[in-house]
């Protein structure tokens, strides 16, 4: 497990460690679409009170990974193609109107800490931590958007990015290497620390637009 800076730190609270837990379970597809989630039987699964996991589970609403019912109880988001087209359009017309504003505010912390994420998701990828690659790829992302100083969006694009990557592992014939994943960040930050907006734009466009690599595409 990676124990850098650039990840959330040690968390010790309950509500918190059942928080990412089943958060995990869900990107990675262990909890499976429209699967049913009730408190009692995960309360028992992780020791815990149904409060907190009651705790848990409102966080995993607002992130949009479960629905709350009360006749249905709660159920794992369904994922829909078509739904996960129109998120994928959305974080890429936010992202790339961010990318324009960015350019013009970046600083040395800011690349440093690019950086430190870089290495990060580097070592992620060699690992074969999937997980922790998708965390540290939203870092990356968001700490480019805060740069746009457009605070109103960020939540929608925090909230975009981890569905088109809860997505990405579902598409069928997805092939890219992690390794190779994380690589394809490095042309958006010498984009950054060259100041290039209209370059570093075209470049998130196609980084988006090719999340997805199936077999047969370069």
């Amino acid at each position: 497990m990676l124990m850098n800076a650039t990840l959330p730190s040690l968390i010790r609270r309950p509500r918190d460690v059942v928080y990412e837990s089943l958060k995990r379970q869900i990107m990675i597809n262990d909890l499976r679409p429209e699967s049913a989630l009730t408190e009692l039987g995960m309360a028992r699964e992780h020791g815990c009170s149904q409060g907190t996991i009651r705790e848990a589970l409102f966080r995993l609403q607002e992130d949009g990974l479960v629905t709350r019912s009360g006749h249905r109880g709660t159920m794992v988001t369904r994922l829909d193609p078509e739904e996960a087209e129109e998120i994928l359009a959305l974080r890429r017309r936010i992202e790339l109107r961010g990318a324009l504003r960015a350019v013009q505010h970046v600083d040395s912390a800011n690349l440093e800490r690019l950086q430190a994420i870089q290495t990060d998701m580097d070592a992620a990828a060699a690992a074969g931590d999937e997980y922790a690659l998708i965390a540290l790829d939203m870092a990356f992302h968001l700490t480019i958007f805060r740069l746009s100083g457009l605070d109103a969006l960020e939540q929608i694009l925090t909230r975009c990015t981890l569905h088109s990557h809860r997505s990405k592992l579902w598409a069928p014939g997805h092939r890219r290497p992690l390794v190779e994943t994380a690589a394809r960040h490095r042309e958006l930050f010498a984009l950054l620390e060259a100041r290039d907006g209209g370059g570093l734009s075209r470049a998130i466009a196609e980084h988006i637009d090719t999340i997805v690599l199936r077999d047969g595409e370069a």
